[in-house]
């Protein structure tokens, strides 16, 4: 091996080793509303580090550091200005900004740093109090509002891009299983007149997304059933949603998840799975680190097509087709299983 080829090398595996930290420098951007307090022009470090009550050595260190990952820009390292980049992270900009603090905040990054543990065990990551991702958030509210406040922006890109690109068929009634807030069903109901959606998700969180659809323009249309899908039949309707449900959730509960929309779901209804999808082939793909990282996070995985077909036949209902729409929001598409209950 040449000396230089070696080096190169070295540089690589540095570019690796020390990339860890960007997350952090992108979440604690997010979390000093960085992009929000250069909005109206450049600022110091000295007059950033006084507003924020905060260590202006460090401060200095830490804006430096977002300057070099492009989220800001300086010409003398103590004045700095937002670049486009940066203001993608404002708090009214729909994007990656709640993805970040979902994905970047204790309840998965500690879990992220215990991912040994799931690669031999095969199983999610517990923290150190013996609870799952989501036990952990019933007594850590700010972080459950963001991974609630990420879904949310999933929801709405997924229904956008459903909405422009894909023909629901002729439904009159619509659930949405799992489906949160409801925002989702809302971007649904308002390109399609006349049909009726209800999102059947678990009692305190239907009891919030009440409260967000009061102030939808289909409020009329859209109703909330709490409930469980690993115990309860959804409602009757003629078209089930699951979008980004089974990603969450290992095959043995995946399969539950499905036998219970089958069991509530009438003869001739149709399920379109939401997902995204990894392709059948064996090669590496950038859908394996966000599959290893589902299932230490929550035993969930990215699955082929032909892996979801196995689940949705297993369960009892008859898949048709995939059909890929474009998201709006991120490079990847939503691919949609289709299937009928006989």
């Amino acid at each position: 091996m040449s000396p230089d080829h070696a080096s190169e090398q070295v540089r690589q595996l540095n570019r690796i080793v020390f990339r860890p930290w960007e997350p952090q420098i992108i979440a604690t951007f997010v979390r000093f509303e960085m992009a929000e307090r250069l909005a109206a022009g450049p600022r110091t470090t000295d007059d950033l580090a006084a507003e924020l009550g905060a260590h202006a050595d460090s401060l200095g260190r830490f804006l430096r550091s977002c300057a070099v990952l492009d989220l800001l820009e300086t010409s003398d390292g103590t004045t700095f200005s937002v670049t486009e980049l940066g203001r993608l992270l404002c708090s009214h900009e729909a994007g990656m900004r709640n993805i970040v603090m979902m994905n970047f905040t204790p309840g998965i990054w500690n879990r992220a740093g215990r991912l040994y543990e799931t690669v031999l065990t095969g199983k999610p990551v517990l923290d150190d109090n013996g609870e799952d991702l989501y036990d952990y958030y019933r007594h850590s509210p700010d972080e459950r509002a963001w991974h609630a406040a990420a879904m949310a922006d999933l929801a709405g890109d997924a229904g956008a891009a459903i909405a422009e690109h894909y023909d629901l068929g002729p439904v009159s009634t619509v659930v949405d299983v799992g489906g949160s807030l409801g925002v989702l069903l809302s971007r649904l109901l308002e390109k399609t007149p006349g049909v009726t959606g209800t999102v059947f998700d678990l009692p305190d969180i239907v009891a919030k997304g009440r409260e967000w659809a009061a102030g939808t323009g289909v409020a009329d249309r859209l109703s909330f059933v709490g409930g469980s899908f690993f115990e309860d039949v959804p409602p009757r309707a003629d078209l089930y949603l699951l979008k980004q449900v089974l990603c969450d959730w290992g095959d043995e509960d995946a399969a539950r998840i499905l036998d219970s929309v089958f069991r509530g779901a009438p003869s001739g209804s149709r399920l379109v799975v939401i997902e995204w999808m990894r392709p059948d082939d064996a090669m590496p793909s950038e859908f394996d680190s966000m599959s290893l990282g589902l299932q230490a996070v929550t035993g969930g995985r990215v699955r082929t097509e032909r892996e979801f077909v196995g689940l949705l036949e297993g369960a009892g209902f008859k898949f048709e087709s995939t059909v890929t729409v474009p998201s709006l929001l991120l490079p990847r598409p939503w691919h949609l299983l289709q299937a009928v209950r006989p």
